[in-house]
């Protein structure tokens, strides 16, 4: 019974949520400050769930699992993260070719209108210390049977996917979700999943800011060297897109986006199963290997018993209505966006 409480809990705040969200989208806030939309977005997710946190009576640090955790292995996490890259820049571009980039213009915005440090601050580590805690702390410790984590990691991860909204982040959030839920339980606490986070988003602002800095110094260099760009091949064109990344990839036609996603198959799988021999060696610091194993390998029959008794149902009307309502959402921003194109 206490299992299905929080279980119903974890569901209807994730309704609350999405609902809260797609209230705010209907509001007009383009007088205000870019900054301060994202950061009434990010409050829209923590207030409700430390409102929730209270009303339940749980203690914060274990809710989230906020532990400590073995230091070797949080410096793990960086090459971790850029293992990742290949499978996220191949997940993104196949649902590109199907779907609209609406982050593209959002990310350019505030890189034109406001400084690093506070982009880096609003896009990589606000979303990381806000989601982190609600997705894979409250959601999945809210779905959570310790005889049988998985369905608490995809049932998180398709909150996490969801909850943006639109198809081509649900895409890729859908499967970083999955794989954030694997790095807790290999590491144990949510500062693993926390700096992969923030390292994803971080490296994306960093490389919108340094880019044109690096096409300006490149033709600086080529002018005082006495060599123009197109002799060595470049157009104008060529610069635009090398200055301004996040359009360009916006602009890609859909059979451009396959034929990159197709591209980026072999390193996204090379990536992947390194990452899994980082993961694994997190948690082998960490003395959660067993645990990590424990989830890939063949189950006993004295296990399956046990997961048959711990077995709670998590999908419910109100996690239903939620999940129904991002699709339907997604699906009216895309034909709204396609229209107007």
């Amino acid at each position: 019974m206490e299992q299905r409480k929080k279980i119903m809990g974890a569901s209807i705040l994730f309704l609350i949520l999405v609902l809260l969200n797609i209230g705010l989208s209907f509001i007009d806030f383009s007088r205000l400050p870019i900054f301060c939309t994202v950061i009434l977005a990010q409050a829209a997710i923590l207030i409700p769930v430390i409102i929730y946190l209270i009303v339940t009576k749980q203690n914060f640090f274990q809710a989230i699992r906020l532990r400590k955790v073995n230091i070797w292995s949080l410096l793990l996490v960086i090459p971790l993260t850029y293992l990742l890259e290949p499978l996220m820049a191949c997940i993104n571009a196949f649902s590109m070719a199907f779907s609209t980039n609406i982050i593209s213009g959002t990310m350019n915005s505030m890189v034109e209108s406001s400084p690093y440090l506070m982009v880096l601050s609003l896009v990589a580590l606000l979303p990381a210390l806000v989601e982190e805690t609600t997705f894979r702390g409250v959601m999945l410790n809210g779905f959570h049977r310790d005889s049988n984590p998985w369905p608490a990691i995809l049932f998180s991860a398709v909150c996490f996917g969801c909850m943006h909204m639109n198809f081509n982040q649900i895409a890729y959030a859908l499967v970083l979700g999955i794989i954030l839920g694997i790095l807790l339980e290999a590491s144990g606490s949510i500062l693993s999943t926390m700096m992969v986070h923030f390292i994803f988003n971080g490296t994306s602002v960093t490389l919108i800011y340094l880019l044109p800095k690096y096409v300006e110094w490149y033709l600086n260099y080529l002018a005082k060297s006495g060599i123009s760009p197109e002799q060595i091949g470049l157009t104008q064109q060529d610069l635009d897109a090398m200055q301004n990344i996040g359009s360009v990839s916006a602009d890609t036609s859909p059979e451009q986006m396959l034929m990159i996603g197709a591209i980026m198959i072999i390193p996204a799988v090379i990536g992947l199963v390194l990452a899994g021999l980082c993961i694994y060696l997190i948690a082998y610091l960490n003395h959660r290997h067993l645990i990590l194993k424990g989830m890939f390998t063949k189950k006993t029959p004295e296990q399956k018993q046990a997961m048959r008794a711990d077995r709670v149902r998590i999908m419910n009307p109100a996690l239903g209505i939620a999940i129904g309502c991002c699709v339907v959402f997604a699906i009216v921003q895309e034909v709204l966006i396609r229209t107007l194109l």
